[in-house]
């Protein structure tokens, strides 16, 4: 049950500021798109998004994108971003995430895994021993194997609520 639950709860992506990279020593953050930073329907980074890539520029944090949507999707999200990022990822599965730390030469421990899902992104950044930050679903209108999942997940959160901390700086 553990590596199902993520080592922080945050509302937003944005609520991890320059002292929670700081005070976990993490050098990259790995973030899924759909429902982490955008809703899925949003075809383009936003400016939010733009933004907030330009704040971890500016505090020398290395970022890049593991997503288990479809790798046209990804590559059209990713195009303008100038990171390394991966679609059709299959996460909880290793590859990729192996793949992206390789690619910004950072090792697992100095790592954030940032995504919406707990049987994907959270078990995925655990079993690679990463930090796991679960982050509130930006958007509702999901797929009906997603929305089924959440019902597991919303069970799984509120059983072990009193396991888990919320970042909010």
């Amino acid at each position: 049950m553990k590596k199902l639950l993520p080592d922080y709860l945050v509302s937003n992506v944005s609520k991890l500021d320059k002292g929670f990279y700081k005070s976990h020593n993490i050098e990259a953050a790995i973030f899924d798109i759909d429902n982490t930073l955008v809703a899925h329907t949003e075809p383009e980074p936003p400016q939010n998004v733009l933004d907030y890539f330009a704040f971890l520029d500016s505090i020398g944090i290395k970022y890049g994108i593991v997503s288990n949507n479809s790798i046209e999707r990804v590559e059209s999200f990713c195009k303008n971003l100038g990171v390394p990022y991966y679609g059709k990822a299959l996460k909880p599965r290793k590859k990729y995430l192996k793949k992206v730390l390789n690619d910004l030469k950072i090792s697992p421990q100095n790592a954030v895994l940032v995504g919406d899902q707990l049987f994907t992104d959270i078990y995925g950044g655990n079993r690679m021993k990463m930090l796991s930050v679960m982050v509130t679903a930006v958007g509702e209108d999901e797929t009906g194997f997603v929305s089924f999942k959440r019902k597991f997940e919303k069970k799984i959160l509120k059983s072990n609520a009193k396991r888990l901390t919320t970042y909010n700086p």
